[in-house]
C-alpha cells in the first residue's frame, strides 16, 4: 500500500500561510484599538506581541514551505543545512515575544500606580473644588447676613433717634390738645345741638381727638417699657384678634383662614402688645385687599431655634421694592391722606423687638405680601410645658 504525502503538504503549507494572513490581521486588529485610545498601555502590549508573533508566523511559515519545496524537489539534503538557520530564527522570534512580555508586564505594574495616582489627584482636585464652591457659597452666605444685619442696625439706630424726638414733640403736643379738647367741651354745653356752633365745636373736637390719637401713638412708639409677660398659647391670642377685627365692620367679603401648627407650644409674652401688632398688621392686610380679598394667618413652631412664626398673608396689591426698606419707618405710609399715621408698623416693630423677637416683610407688586412675626420661645416654659 503507496502512502500519498500530498495531503500532508497541502495542510500543512496551507497551514503556514493561514499564519501569516491571521498574525497581519492581528496587527491590524491592534492598530485600531490604539488609534481609538492611544493611551491604553494594554492596546501597545497587544501591537506589539502581534507583532512578534507575526514575525514568528512568517519565520516558521517560510520554513515550513521551503522544506516542503525541497522535499518535492528532491533535494532533501539541502533543508538539513538550513533547519538549524530556521530553528535559530523561530527560537530568537519567540524570546523576543517573551520580552516584549516581561517588558510590559513591568510597564503595567508601574501603569497602575501612575493611574492610581492620578485618580487620586483627580479626586483631590474635585475635593477642593467642592470646598472652594462651599467656601464661596459660604462667604456669600455670610456677607449677606452681614449686610442685613447692618441694615438692620442702621434701622434699629434710626428708629431709636426718632422715637427721641417723636417724645419730645409728643409731651409738647399733649398739653396744648387736653387744653382745646377741655375748652371746645365746656363751649358744647353751652350750645342747642341743631345750631351751627355746636357743629363747628364737634368738628373740632373729633380733630383733637384724632391728634390726641397720633400723640398717643407716638408716645407708645417711644417708650420702651419693658412687656409684662404671662404664659399664653399664641393661637388663643389670634383667635380673639380675629373676633375684634371682624367686628369692626368691612369684613364680611374678605375670606380670613388659619393654617395653625399643632405642635406650637405656650410661651412667655405680654398679649396685649402682640394683640396690638396682630391688629395692625390685619388691618393692613385688610387696607391691601379691599373689600373682597383673602388673607392667611398660620403658624409654625421650630423647635431647633425654639422660635415661633406668625405669618399674615394677603392677596393684595403688595408693596413696591423701594418701599420694603421704609416699611417700618415711622410716619411711612402708602394709605391715602386721612387714612393712616403710619405709626402702626413702626410701634408693631418696636413690641417685636422688645420682646427679643423680628418681625420681617416680603411682597412683590401685585402679589401680595407677607408679613412674618418671629417670636422666642421660653426655654424654661418650654421644657416645663414638654415635660
Amino acid at each position: 500500500m503507496t502512502i500519498t504525502w500530498v495531503p500532508i503538504i497541502f495542510v500543512d503549507v496551507a497551514g503556514a500561510f493561514l499564519m501569516i494572513v491571521f498574525s497581519i490581521l492581528s496587527i491590524r486588529h491592534a492598530w485600531r484599538l490604539i488609534r481609538k485610545d492611544p493611551e491604553n498601555l494594554v492596546w501597545t502590549y497587544l501591537l506589539w506581541l502581534a507583532v512578534g508573533l507575526a514575525g514568528f508566523a512568517i519565520s516558521r511559515s517560510a520554513g515550513h514551505i521551503l522544506k516542503q519545496v525541497l522535499f518535492v524537489s528532491g533535494y532533501d539534503p539541502v533543508w538539513e543545512h538550513i533547519r538549524p538557520v530556521s530553528g535559530s530564527l523561530n527560537t530568537m522570534l519567540l524570546i523576543v515575544v517573551a520580552a516584549v512580555t516581561l517588558f510590559f508586564n513591568r510597564a503595567w505594574h508601574i501603569y497602575q500606580g501612575v493611574f492610581a495616582e492620578r485618580k487620586a489627584l483627580q479626586g483631590t482636585q474635585s475635593e477642593l473644588m467642592r470646598l472652594n464652591e462651599t467656601l464661596e457659597n459660604r462667604v456669600q452666605e455670610r456677607t449677606a447676613a452681614l449686610l442685613i444685619h447692618e441694615k438692620r442696625m442702621a434701622q434699629t439706630d434710626r428708629l431709636a433717634s426718632i422715637g427721641q424726638l417723636s417724645s419730645g414733640i409728643a409731651h409738647e403736643l399733649n398739653n396744648p390738645l387736653g387744653v382745646i379738647q377741655g375748652y371746645t367741651q365746656l363751649l358744647l354745653r353751652g350750645e342747642e345741638p341743631a345750631s351751627q356752633k355746636h357743629q363747628d365745636l364737634q368738628v373740632i373736637l373729633k380733630h383733637a381727638r384724632n391728634c390726641k390719637t397720633i400723640v398717643d401713638d407716638l408716645l407708645n412708639f417711644a417708650r420702651h417699657s419693658k412687656p409684662e409677660k404671662t404664659e399664653i398659647n399664641i393661637h388663643d391670642v389670634i383667635d380673639d384678634v380675629l373676633i375684634f377685627i371682624k367686628h369692626r365692620g368691612k369684613m364680611e367679603k374678605i375670606r380670613i383662614e388659619t393654617r395653625f401648627d399643632e405642635n406650637v407650644v405656650p410661651m412667655s409674652m405680654d398679649d396685649k402688645k402682640i394683640k396690638q401688632v396682630l391688629i395692625n398688621l390685619l388691618m393692613n392686610a385688610r387696607h391691601a385687599v379691599g373689600e373682597d380679598g383673602a388673607i392667611v394667618i398660620s403658624t409654625a413652631y421650630e423647635p431647633e431655634v425654639r422660635q415661633i412664626k406668625v405669618s399674615v398673608a394677603d392677596n393684595g396689591y403688595g408693596i413696591d421694592a423701594k418701599n420694603l426698606v421704609r416699611i417700618f419707618d415711622p410716619f411711612f405710609t402708602t394709605k391715602s391722606t386721612g387714612e393712616g399715621t403710619g405709626l402702626g408698623l413702626a410701634v408693631s416693630y418696636g413690641i417685636i423687638k422688645n420682646h427679643g423677637g423680628e418681625i420681617q416683610v416680603s411682597s412683590k407688586p401685585g402679589k401680595g405680601a407677607v408679613f412674618t412675626v418671629i417670636l422666642p420661645v421660653n426655654p424654661a416654659k418650654d421644657t416645663l410645658m414638654a415635660s
